[in-house]
């Protein structure tokens, strides 16, 4: 029996859509901190990056 072309895999397009989906919601996360932080602290830089880039050396240190 040949393989058909028009045949889905629900398991590969589930996991598509599913890490499209993360990334939108990490997205909007990032969006969300970076604006509270442009009205708490419109002099620094960088201050999104800043606060990520603690947050990830955090938790390595707990891990």
């Amino acid at each position: 029996m040949a393989k058909n072309d028009n045949l889905v895999d629900f398991q590969q397009a589930a996991e598509k859509h599913r890490h499209r989906r993360e990334h939108e919601q990490k997205e909007a996360n990032v969006e969300a901190i970076r604006q509270r932080f442009a009205h708490a602290l419109p002099s620094k830089a960088t201050p999104v990056k800043d606060y990520l880039k603690k947050k990830r050396a955090k938790k390595k240190r707990y891990e």
